[in-house]
């Protein structure tokens, strides 16, 4: 007879056993190759890369004319202090505003004798460099009509032609350097209600260009 004892014999269910930590291994190989997997797809893009922009710099005829500039304010000092004259710095160049009650003799394209010393300290300047030279005559609102200018137009433009002949024959400026705009009442600085603001309107604005101007 044969007892039955409560144990399985030696070695029954080994396979079990073996089974199960080849299950086990699966499993973790694919937790490996899914997490590598995932990292993968989700790896983060590249940062931008952050371009400056290089600084601002003043324009070249700002950077052209600053020296010519201020040796103007320098040498015309006097004139300036006595509000003959104005000198400014623009986006054309330099400009600088002969006032018609110190220059011109009054309704006339006829220089004051004073006004030939200062015109002469601007052409210094301009001789010495290459740009372009453009003489502008301005008038006031009233209007004119002499035996010799019959509107505001012939005024204007004969004031810059005189300013352009003393440059080139006196002050030996190069005519091919030179322009001339009669602009009459067309751009004022100032109203024209009041004889101050008339006067401010009554020039010849002579404007060292800038060489691409």
């Amino acid at each position: 007879m044969i007892r039955k004892t409560g144990h399985s014999p030696v070695g029954v269910d080994r396979w079990m056993i073996s089974w199960a930590d080849l299950l086990t291994l699966l499993f973790a190989s694919m937790v490996v190759l899914y997490a590598s997997s995932a990292r993968n797809r989700f790896k983060p893009p590249p940062p931008v890369p952050v371009v400056q922009a290089p600084p601002a710099t003043p324009t070249p005829k700002v950077n052209e004319l600053q020296a010519p500039f201020e040796q103007l304010l320098q040498s015309l000092a006097p004139e300036l202090d006595a509000k003959e004259l104005l000198v400014s710095l623009t986006s054309q160049g330099i400009v600088i505003s002969l006032k018609d009650g110190a220059y011109f003799t009054s309704g006339s394209d006829d220089l004051e004798k004073s006004a030939i010393e200062s015109i002469g300290k601007i052409a210094e300047v301009i001789r010495e460099l290459p740009n372009p030279v453009r003489l502008e005559g301005h008038s006031d609102s009233l209007p004119i009509h002499t035996r010799r200018f019959h509107d505001n137009w012939s005024l204007s433009a004969a004031r810059s032609i005189a300013v352009l002949t003393l440059l080139e024959t006196r002050f030996e400026v190069p005519a091919s350097r030179l322009t001339i705009a009669g602009y009459a009442d067309n751009q004022p600085v100032s109203e024209n209600e009041s004889a101050e603001g008339r006067a401010r309107n009554r020039r010849v604005d002579i404007v060292i260009l800038g060489k691409t101007g």
